[in-house]
């Protein structure tokens, strides 16, 4: 039955506000989150909000403080939503698999998935978010939540995993949790290079790491 706990954690989060939800504040939001996949986030304007999402200026203040709170919970919703992605891909890593073998072929599956150059943008999307987190102690506090659930997650399916004994339990789980994230994420580093490593020496790299590591 522990495995049935585990996996229990990883079910969809929406982001709580302190206003709820309500049909115009929904709207308001989505609006913002489409505009934030074709706009940095300093660019958007209530102007381009209220045009697109067709609510009046006094629904958008009566909903949000300002402009700047939309755009953080905006922020925020876009990286809850790649946060539930991720954890069901995760949960089904411990779901499909039937010893260390399958464990170890479906986390290389995942991670080839986050691996992508064609992610390149998501990549920094959220290096975005983390740098706008940094003097902004609200969307710091958001941001870190949902960073946390990530987190946690992982760190269950691997203690999970190395109580059936698929995972080396000399490894602390949450510091390869953070690992696994860590080198997902550090794929930008060749994303803003004109001479791109092959994907496939990557590739490879990271299926010898999980072998030697996990």
């Amino acid at each position: 039955m522990a495995t049935a706990k585990k996996i229990s954690t990883l079910k969809p989060h929406t982001v709580s506000t302190k206003s709820g939800s309500h049909p115009t504040r929904d709207k308001l939001l989505a609006a913002t989150v489409q505009l934030l996949a074709t706009n940095l986030p300093q660019n958007i304007t209530a102007q381009m909000v209220l045009e697109l999402s067709g609510i009046s200026r006094g629904s958008l203040y009566y909903h949000f403080d300002d402009v700047s709170e939309l755009l953080e919970v905006a922020l925020v919703q876009s990286f809850a939503a790649l946060v539930d992605k991720s954890l069901v891909k995760f949960a089904q890593i411990l779901e499909n698999a039937r010893n260390r073998e399958d464990m170890l072929s479906e986390l290389t599956k995942v991670t080839d998935a986050t691996q992508k150059k064609s992610l390149r943008a998501i990549r920094f999307q959220r290096a975005r978010l983390i740098v706008f987190g940094e003097d902004n102690p609200r969307l710091a506090a958001a941001l870190a939540c949902e960073q946390q659930r990530l987190t946690d997650a992982i760190t269950d399916l691997i203690r999970e995993a190395q109580n059936r004994g698929w995972m080396f339990k000399g490894v602390d789980s949450r510091s390869a949790a953070v690992l696994i994230q860590a080198y997902t994420l550090g794929m930008i580093v060749d994303d803003i290079v004109n001479e791109q490593m092959n994907q496939e020496d990557w590739t490879a790299l990271i299926h010898r790491l999980i072998q030697q590591v996990f």
